[in-house]
């Protein structure tokens, strides 16, 4: 039903109404639930049991199969009912910022659709950490939740201020306690002022200021039960020197014990999509199949440089592309641009065909180490 009628009237949509749409009408299933009726015909089984050769352990958490909700999707924590029904093994909800923001001006998203890709620049629009923290409250999930931290988007924000901005939804976040997983977007390319915090002097500075806030969180176990395992996400785009010198930042503050990678990318060359067509969408990020191989190729890299696990996305869209980033060296996937283009079906069919694979080709357990045998 999905590709047959539901995405052929939402791509008869532009991107940013199609979102909007079945935003609202995720949001309005899960307030009435109503989930359980409505995803059956787009494919969706109620009853999904993936096999124990799928489960992974890391931080202490348990994930049925690698195969997660990647941040931009759930921006405002009321859709973890609906996304842990489709099958997703857990969640990343935002990102989130300190101060509510509208984010940028519509148009802000773009399908290309020949590469099954999207260009986004939604500027990260959220109703502040305070409110989407007050969603998340309502709900228990079953599964591992991340909360992904950014930086409000205002252009007046900067240097200290904005490492403060940062350090006010950390601490938030913290003392709520209900996040398995903390991710901290360091990359995201559509801020107001056109600046990330991945540059290793900003990053420097940020997780200085960062580290007075785990410090003295750490101290107070009536206020932070627990500091949660906190995940660096960085960009598609990070050529190999500047890497590794975010790796041996992160590798000096012992409270990051993962990646994820990769954010989306500015470039634009290899697309099949026309070029005065992409040239028209303007700036913003690139996700989705177009990015598959440079995010892959960026895991192959931190994979050598770290022992930290590593959440692999960009481009996935089949159990191929979650094997592929699984031999880079992820240990976990996340996929966002897929199920807009597959649907909410995508999940359980890459789990299916994972399993698939690995019994024919007779592997017990899914890992970096085991996953080159599938290719």
């Amino acid at each position: 039903m999905y590709h047959t009628l539901l995405r052929p009237l939402l791509f008869s949509l532009s991107s940013d109404q199609a979102h909007e749409v079945t935003i609202k009408g995720a949001a309005w299933s899960v307030r009435h639930d109503w989930t359980h009726q409505l995803l059956p015909a787009v494919g969706v089984q109620r009853a999904f049991s993936p096999p124990s050769t799928l489960s992974t352990t890391l931080w202490g958490l348990t994930f049925a199969h690698p195969v997660g909700l990647a941040a931009g999707f759930d921006k405002e924590g009321q859709l973890v009912p609906l996304m842990e029904r489709i099958g997703f093994s857990h969640l990343d909800v935002g990102s989130i910022t300190a101060k509510p923001s509208k984010g940028n001006p519509t148009p802000r998203s773009f399908r290309l659709k020949s590469d099954a890709s999207l260009i986004n620049r939604m500027g990260l629009n959220n109703s502040g950490t305070a409110s989407v923290l007050r969603h998340l409250s309502a709900f228990s999930p079953s599964v591992p939740l991340s909360v992904n931290i950014a930086k409000t988007h205002d252009p007046t924000i900067l240097g200290q201020d904005g490492i403060q901005d940062y350090a006010d939804s950390l601490t938030q976040t913290l003392h709520w306690g209900g996040a398995d997983l903390i991710t901290l977007n360091v990359s995201c390319p559509n801020t107001a002022e056109g600046k990330t915090f991945e540059q290793p002097d900003s990053l420097a500075t940020l997780l200085q200021g960062l580290n007075d806030v785990v410090e003295a969180a750490s101290s107070n176990s009536t206020t932070t039960p627990r500091i949660p395992p906190i995940l660096l996400k960085l960009s598609c785009d990070v050529d190999k020197e500047t890497l590794s010198e975010i790796v041996d930042l992160a590798h000096s503050r012992p409270w990051i014990q993962g990646f994820v990678m990769s954010n989306t990318s500015t470039r634009r060359d290899g697309l099949a999509e026309p070029t005065d067509r992409v040239t028209a969408m303007g700036k913003g990020g690139l996700s989705g199949r177009a990015i598959a191989s440079w995010s892959t190729q960026r895991i192959e890299w931190l994979a050598a440089m770290t022992s930290h696990p590593i959440i692999g996305l960009g481009g996935i869209s089949s159990a191929q592309d979650v094997v592929e980033k699984i031999a880079a060296g992820a240990s976990l996937v996340q996929l966002y641009t897929g199920l807009v283009y597959e649907g909410p079906a995508i999940v359980q069919n890459i789990v299916k065909d994972l399993e698939r694979m690995m019994r024919d080709k007779e592997v017990e357990h899914l890992s970096p180490e085991t996953a080159s045998t599938l290719l």
